[in-house]
This record gives structure tokens, C-alpha cells and sequence, in this order.
């Protein structure tokens, strides 16, 4: 499997995640803030040598299938990293997205994840 297809993959599998019920429009903000996360992290690795984008797919995923959250929690999750590791900004994101995904981006960044995500979980948010 190629690159391009893991992403593809993990992201299919992020929708297969998302509550019951999840509106076409919801479904369509969440694939718009990925294709922006995506092209954003474009070319970047993790450690381990998977693409970047990878990462926030997981945090994503987490918020949906193992906390329940919904679409806004999962579009926060996609974006968390294009403010904390690229040139856009969370005026940026609010200018694409509103100012309530951008509030929510802004406040992820600064969560202490050891105070909210088991031990176990953490590897997924390691950078």
C-alpha cells in the first residue's frame, strides 16, 4: 500500500468511526477540514516515517469512536496540528471554517494531554 492509499485508508476508516446519524453536510465539512489538513501537512513525516497526516486522523478517530464526540470535535481534531506545526494561522482556520472551529483549534493546543488521554493512548499523539 502506498502512501496516498494509507492516508485514504485511515481516513475512510475515521468516517466508519463517526456517530450514526452523521449528516451529508457534516460528513462534507469533515472531508474539507482533511483535504486542508492534508495539503497543509503535505510532505511532512512523522518520526517513524509515516506521513504526517497520519496523526491527526488518529486524534480524530479517538474523538469519535473511543469519546463519542461529534463533527466539530472531529474537524478540531483533523485541523489541531496545521496551526501548531505549519505557517496558517487560527485566524486562518477561522476565516475557512468560523470562528468556532477555530476557537476549538485554539484550545486544543493547549491541553495537556497527560492530564486527559490514558498512558496507553499517548503513542498516537506522539510527534
Amino acid at each position: 500500500m502506498n502512501e496516498q492509499e494509507m492516508i485514504n485508508a485511515a481516513f475512510e476508516d475515521l468516517l466508519q468511526s463517526l456517530r450514526k446519524g452523521t449528516t451529508e453536510e457534516s460528513i462534507k465539512l469533515i472531508r474539507t477540514a482533511f483535504e486542508f489538513a492534508r495539503e497543509a501537512h503535505q510532505g511532512v513525516k512523522r518520526k517513524s516515517g509515516e506521513p504526517y497526516i497520519l496523526h491527526p486522523i488518529a486524534v480524530a478517530k479517538i474523538a469519535a469512536k473511543e469519546i463519542g464526540l461529534g463533527t466539530k470535535s472531529v474537524i478540531a481534531a483533523l485541523l489541531h496540528d496545521v496551526v501548531e506545526d505549519t505557517d496558517y494561522t487560527v485566524e486562518d482556520i477561522a476565516n475557512l471554517f468560523g470562528a468556532k472551529f477555530a476557537s476549538l483549534v485554539d484550545g486544543l493546543r493547549s491541553v495537556k494531554l497527560w492530564e486527559v488521554i490514558p498512558p496507553s493512548r499517548l503513542r498516537v499523539f506522539g510527534k
